[in-house]
């Protein structure tokens, strides 16, 4: 008879199916584990009585229910993956980190509750959208003092035990000194560093949102006054992240996100007086240049009436985009100021591309997602002179609106293997595997600085990002030791973005 009553608390579970698989989150199944616990009991008990002849009801209930609790216990017992995250977002964006020892840590689930491989390095923008860090997934984060992980992009979170700790940095500026390790307080306007005083609100849902700051810390050390928002990575690079329309001007052409991508703005074409670029800083005037693999701005060399041009819905874009958000949030790709028809420029909007004998694509996007979703545009094999001759040949760059092409290789390969200096592929020469191209671009890098085509300083700085990607690279390796298919065009886009950085100098474009 009791062997009845167990397998009747057993069988309670099944009464409660969705349970355990409904739910996404650590917080959400340990919510669920206790349900399950709970209505097991409850179920349980139920069917031991029934179960139970008249005499032995209260029996049968117990061990009934005990069965029950058991069953439901195990049954919505969260899977390996959740013993195994950082923690999660949820559907407000905010951080819930996750008690769970650094060497066991893999991944965390996003604000819709899939699971992420890797550390959270990003942050979530105003209309939801994630957006991926411009730094080293090694300095998007750090652990508290109770040894759970933060985003440094997380103004605030939950401890695990869910309480809500406000207003927490990665570190903190000193006189210009950059002290590293877990921080609370605010900067003043002039730069000092006032701890335990958060700067923050809750809005009418409860949800946490940062005060913009007094101004920022650049790369230098040296304090930028004016209202910034953003945030420092573990290493003390500031990171702009005006991404909500509430801290914008009206009158503006549009915003540059963190990742260099091109935000228009729905404003007649008669009242934008300026943009903000991708540190969250108003610039004056139309956007007339570009942003570089490392973050450097590069100006065009044209003049601001050719500069970019208004698409279909009246929206300012840069030429040098290629591709923009629109004021509504859709992504336009492989977009252009006009395109060449049998050597004749047409301008206007256009979306498409050429082939390798010139010919126009219309509707034909050239450029792909890298692994942090950021859209890189696909080198063209080819482009039209001042002329309108087609110019066969690999080749990075764009079209200002009167069709004149401006060419936006800013990596000068001297050191690679013998490559030109332009419309050349800089990994002339190199080896295959993500692991020895790292070791082949860092000779190059170093001998870059012997022969003169890099300086001490943009040699280091460069070490730093190659050291930090061998970290990624070698972090991305779970499959017997090798990337996966994903792993290798993600850390391949991030050496193809190093190298198009280096500023080597490109005395007559000779073969070295």
């Amino acid at each position: 008879m009791r062997k009845h009553f167990l397998v009747a608390g057993i069988a309670a579970i099944a009464l409660i199916p969705t349970l355990g698989a409904a739910q996404q989150s650590c917080e959400q199944r340990r919510d669920t584990r206790v349900v399950g616990t709970v209505a097991g009991a409850g179920i349980g008990a139920l069917l031991g009585s029934a179960i139970a002849g008249r005499n032995d009801r209260t029996v049968g209930a117990v061990i009934g229910g005990i069965g029950g609790a058991i069953a439901g216990n195990q049954l919505t017992k969260p899977n390996a993956d959740c013993a195994h995250a950082y923690g999660y977002y949820d559907s407000a964006g905010q951080w819930h980190a996750n008690a769970v020892d650094r060497a066991n840590a893999t991944g965390y689930y996003d604000r819709d509750g899939q699971w992420v491989d890797g550390a959270p390095n990003g942050y979530y923008g105003a209309q939801g959208r994630w957006i991926a860090a411009d730094t080293a997934s090694a300095a998007g984060g750090y652990y508290d003092s109770e040894h759970q992980w933060v985003p440094v992009s997380a103004d605030g979170y939950y401890a695990a035990n869910g309480q809500w700790i406000a207003g927490t940095a990665s570190g903190h500026y000193d006189n210009g000194r950059w002290i590293a390790g877990p921080s609370v307080g605010r900067y003043d306007a002039d730069g000092r560093w006032i701890s335990g005083q958060t700067g923050g609100h809750r809005d009418g849902n409860g949800v946490w949102v940062a005060d913009a700051q007094p101004g920022y810390y650049d790369t230098e050390g040296r304090w930028r006054r004016g209202t910034a928002v953003g945030y420092y990575d573990t290493q003390g690079r500031w990171l702009g992240t005006v991404t909500a329309a509430q801290t914008r001007r009206s009158d503006a052409y549009g915003f540059y996100d963190n990742a260099g991508q091109w935000h228009a703005n729905a404003v007649d074409r008669t009242n934008p007086a300026g943009y903000y670029n991708r540190d969250g800083q108003w610039v004056e005037g139309a956007p007339n240049g570009y942003y570089g693999a490392q973050g450097r701005w590069i100006a065009a060399d044209t003049g601001n009436a050719a500069g970019g041009y208004y698409d279909s819905d009246h929206q300012w874009v840069p030429v040098s985009a290629g591709g923009y958000y629109a004021a509504n949030g859709q992504w336009i790709a492989g977009s252009a100021s006009g395109h060449y028809d049998n050597g004749r420029w047409i301008a206007g909007p256009s979306v498409g591309r050429y082939d390798a004998d010139g010919r126009w694509i219309s509707g034909q996007t050239g450029g792909h997602r890298d692994g942090n979703g950021v859209w890189v545009a696909d080198a063209q094999p080819g482009y039209y002179d001042t002329e309108g001759r087609w110019r066969r040949g690999t080749a990075v760059g764009y079209y200002d609106t009167q069709g004149r092409w401006s060419g936006t290789v800013t990596a000068a390969p001297a050191s690679l293997a013998g490559a030109v200096y332009d419309n050349r592929s800089p990994w002339v020469g190199a080896p295959q595997d993500t692991a020895s191209r790292e070791a082949w671009l860092d000779r190059r890098i170093r001998g870059g600085v012997n022969d003169g085509t890099l300086t001490q300083r943009d040699a280091a700085a460069a070490l730093r990002s190659l050291n930090d990607i061998r970290r990624q690279d070698m972090g991305m390796r779970r499959y017997r030791g090798r990337l996966s298919p994903r792993g290798q065009s993600y850390i391949q886009a991030k050496l193809d973005n190093l190298v198009a950085g280096l500023p080597w100098s490109r005395p007559d474009n000779r073969r070295m």
